[in-house]
């Protein structure tokens, strides 16, 4: 979806047309959920912090600033959704937490399963604000200034908390012994 046409259905909106807030919320609910279970690694918890980012959106649609991008805003608010519902629930236990992956094909695809279990888990050891930049940057692709933006600070902050959060994660995967560049 364009930033354009995010604009006109933000405009209808605004205007009373509730359906248009229905196309964003069709068009971005996969992104949304993605971001909140990224994050919560739980599909309930993940769906709550989705559904709610939405709701506030919608609540907070006047205050958008058209200056930047609506994705950016709404996943500004699913980020601190889905952070504040890390933070109410009870901290992390272990790998029961994690949904299991189910893996009948090669053995490629059990070892890159299975590194794939253990970089979860070692992000689950960050702190949610943590685990959330490294999210925004390496798994979600966002440059400095829209992490900036998602995360209410400055590209400089990003880019120093980023680099400790890479050096956290960085100890934890020798820790566990997992081998990968951040």
């Amino acid at each position: 979806m364009s930033e354009e046409r995010d604009q006109r259905l933000v405009e209808r909106t605004l205007s009373g047309d509730r359906r248009a807030f229905g196309e964003l919320v069709e068009h971005y609910q996969v992104a949304v959920y993605t971001v909140a279970f990224n994050v919560l690694r739980n599909e309930k918890d993940a769906e709550d912090a989705a559904q709610t980012a939405f709701l506030k959106a919608f609540e907070q649609l006047s205050s958008f600033n058209t200056n930047f991008k609506f994705f950016s805003w709404l996943y500004r608010i699913a980020i601190n959704e889905s952070i504040n519902a890390k933070k109410k629930k009870r901290p992390f236990t272990g790998v029961e937490d994690l949904d299991p992956v189910a893996s009948e094909q090669s053995d490629r695809l059990a070892q890159d399963n299975e590194l794939e279990d253990r970089v979860g888990e070692a992000l689950m050891e960050l702190t949610p604000e943590d685990r959330a930049i490294i999210l925004l940057r390496h798994f979600q692709d966002f440059s400095y200034p829209d992490i900036a933006y998602i995360m209410d600070t400055t590209e400089s902050k990003v880019k120093s908390r980023l680099f400790t959060a890479r050096q956290r994660l960085r100890g934890i995967f020798e820790k566990r012994s997992i081998s990968l560049q951040i």
